[in-house]
C-alpha cells in the first residue's frame, strides 16, 4: 500500500515523453498523499486516478466474503458524518495546485477521464465507488491459482 503515487513518480521521471496514470484506492493514496507536493514542485505530468470507496477496499472484500462484513476499521470516512465524502481529496490537490474533479455517477466517467488525459501537467480525478464493489478476480490467502475466485455468489454484505 501507498505504492502507486510514489511509483508514477518515478514513471515520469524515467519516461517523461509517456502518459503516466495512478490508478489507486483512497487507502493506499492517503499513506503518500504528500508526494502531491513533489508531482507540483517537480511540474511531473502524472495523472492519479482515484478509486474511493471511503474503505480500505481489499481489506473489506475479505471481511465480506470470508467475515460475514463484520468490520474491523476498515471505513476510512468520518463516523459522526458518514454521508460526507472524508477525507475531502480534492483539498489535497488543491493544496497543490493541481487540477482536480470528483465523479459521482458511472455515466460522467468517460468524459471525466478525457478530461484528465486532455489536461496538461498533474491532475486527481477522485471517483467516488460504492465500497460493496469487489475487486475480482481474486486468490484467497493461502490459496492458489486453481483457487481463484472469479464470481460474486456466496459473499455475505452489511
Amino acid at each position: 500500500m501507498g505504492f502507486g503515487l510514489p511509483a508514477a513518480i518515478g514513471a515520469a521521471i524515467a519516461r517523461p515523453d509517456a502518459v503516466v496514470v495512478d490508478i489507486d484506492g483512497d487507502g493506499s493514496f492517503i499513506l503518500n498523499v504528500q508526494e502531491l507536493a513533489t508531482v507540483r514542485v517537480e511540474n511531473l505530468p502524472v495523472k492519479v486516478m482515484l478509486l474511493n470507496n471511503q474503505h480500505l477496499g481489499m481489506v473489506v472484500q475479505w471481511e465480506d466474503r470470508f467475515y460475514k462484513a463484520n468490520r474491523g476499521d476498515s471505513y476510512l470516512g468520518n463516523p459522526s458524518k458518514p454521508s460526507d465524502i472524508f477525507p475531502n481529496m480534492l483539498k489535497f490537490a488543491e493544496a497543490c495546485d493541481i487540477p482536480a474533479a470528483r465523479v459521482t455517477k458511472k455515466a460522467d466517467l468517460r468524459a471525466a477521464i478525457r478530461k484528465m488525459l486532455d489536461t496538461p501537467g498533474p491532475y486527481l480525478l477522485d471517483i467516488i465507488v460504492p465500497h460493496q464493489e469487489h475487486v475480482l478476480p481474486m486468490i484467497p490467502s493461502g490459496g492458489a491459482f486453481d483457487d481463484v475466485i472469479t464470481d460474486d455468489y456466496g459473499r455475505s454484505t452489511c
